[in-house]
């Protein structure tokens, strides 16, 4: 699968619109890897388990159940892998598949160190379809997330403070500098903001080209502000699947999906930005 590793603000809640907006005729999953702890089977009304923590389990037998394996059979313990997260996914009947991370953070930090070296790699050499993995909010400790090194693309996203201008310019060196470290990945980097107040989002754009040019930095994507769209996709009720479709989040978030994907089927990455 190609990986999309989502960093920032409201990760889960973009996660969850870029998958509901998701073209039909491609695959998506949400693999929430969250340390600090999953909401996703509470937000979907889904069981807590399987989780990831039951894949890294899952992942880790397969791995000691053949360590004799010939050599032309080592993709196998990789194959099963990738077929015991493909078991354990949740398919609610919102039509989001996802995999849940552990509720508490230590079991959710114990599970994302754990699936850096079996699952994710895993993951990434599925076939076909998108992941998008949940990593959450800027770690404090500045540790990058596993999804990082092996994402073809990273989403870094920022959500403006409309309360205070000046706390939004804070938020916003925040931000350019984690897109400053994120650049030494070398990967594709898609910066995504929240919100047009109280910086215009072309504004914005151009602060961050004025500070890192990088030609991996693509311009900045805007997703609506709509607190409406976002509570009904945390589980509120009484908004039809119809009426959430037309909300301004989940349009401007099919915008984004359609790009993703127009991305992830050129070959080399190399599209008209």
């Amino acid at each position: 699968m190609t990986i999309v590793s989502l960093v920032g603000d409201c990760t889960t809640t973009t996660a969850l619109a870029l998958a509901s907006m998701w073209p039909a005729d491609d695959r998506v999953t949400v693999v929430e890897a969250d340390p600090t702890g999953g909401s996703l089977s509470a937000w979907l009304d889904t069981p807590r388990l399987p989780s990831l923590a039951t894949i890294v389990a899952g992942a880790s037998r397969a791995t000691t159940d053949r360590p004799d394996a010939p050599a032309t059979d080592r993709g196998a313990p990789r194959r099963s892998i990738v077929e015991a997260i493909d078991s354990m996914t949740h398919r609610p009947s919102a039509g989001i598949a996802f995999v849940a991370a552990p509720t508490p953070t230590v079991a959710a930090a114990r599970a994302v160190e754990e699936a850096g070296s079996i699952v994710f790699p895993a993951l990434g050499t599925s076939t076909h379809g998108t992941a998008l993995v949940d990593t959450g909010r800027h770690p404090t400790d500045l540790r990058p997330h596993p999804t990082l090194g092996i994402a073809r693309m990273i989403m870094v996203v920022h959500r403006q403070d409309t309360a205070s201008s000046r706390a939004a310019a804070v938020r916003l060196e925040r931000h350019v500098e984690w897109l400053e470290r994120l650049a030494d990945s070398r990967r594709m980097l898609l910066p995504v903001v929240i919100g047009h107040r109280p910086f215009d989002p072309d504004e914005i754009d151009r602060y961050v080209r004025s500070i890192l040019p990088s030609s991996d930095v693509w311009p900045h994507h805007v997703l609506a502000d709509d607190a409406l769209a976002a509570a009904v996709l945390a589980g509120r009720e009484g908004v039809s699947e119809r009426r959430l479709r037309r909300l301004p989040l989940m349009r401007s978030a099919a915008t984004l999906a359609a790009r993703l994907v127009e991305v992830d089927g050129d070959v080399d990455g190399d599209v008209e930005r």
